[in-house]
């Protein structure tokens, strides 16, 4: 690809960017794009072969590194706590949550297109998928360490699952700053961690 080829290419990212925040997914047009990119529609298909391949060469990325790095997060968790270390369990549900979200707030613009005008893409199922590995994780959690064999609700598992990723999606679209965003994610976790306690009977 030459030099021109990929300041077309950066130009109609950054223009679609802007269609898809504006208009959503399924509103965004790619004829407006072009225009706005100031490209032929046809330049632009040589670039991107859809709308859907444009909203992926923008999020696929980002996304995909984020879920592999919460899978292997889980994964060394559940190592630590197979082997005993349970005092280790605290420190890395915060050590995992404030990686995940710095992580969004560097690539803030991709997580905006996923959390808030993905409908329409199969980025739109995105933050379910992650909802069911934070359940999955929790089960095997809470089937360690309840006391006294007590069971925990699988529903209850999934709400605060869903919950504690609908923290993430409030932060991202009221366009908290960073700093503000950390503090309250403080809040989150030492209210999170006080009710697990509680449920656990730590």
């Amino acid at each position: 690809m030459g030099y021109n080829s990929k300041l077309t290419r950066k130009r109609i990212l950054e223009c679609a960017r802007q269609e898809f925040m504006e208009h959503g997914y399924q509103n965004a047009n790619m004829r407006r794009i072009a225009q706005t990119a100031d490209v032929t529609t046809g330049a632009m298909y040589n670039h991107f072969a859809n709308k859907a391949v444009l909203f992926d060469a923008l999020v696929q990325a980002p996304a995909e590194e984020m879920l592999a790095q919460f899978q292997e997060l889980h994964r060394q968790a559940g190592e630590k706590l197979s082997a005993g270390a349970m005092d280790s369990v605290e420190e890395q549900a915060y050590i995992g949550t404030d990686w995940m979200l710095g992580y969004i707030y560097e690539h803030l613009d991709a997580f905006r297109l996923i959390f808030c005008r993905s409908e329409g893409t199969r980025w739109s199922t995105y933050l379910e998928y992650l909802i069911e590995i934070e359940e999955a994780a929790y089960r095997g959690y809470c089937d360690f360490l309840g006391i006294n064999g007590k069971h925990v609700e699988d529903m209850f598992l999934h709400l605060t699952a869903a919950t504690g990723f609908q923290y993430l999606v409030e932060l991202v679209s009221h366009d908290l700053p960073y700093q503000q965003a950390v503090a309250v994610m403080d809040s989150v976790k030492q209210y999170s961690m006080a009710g697990w306690r509680k449920i656990l009977g730590l």
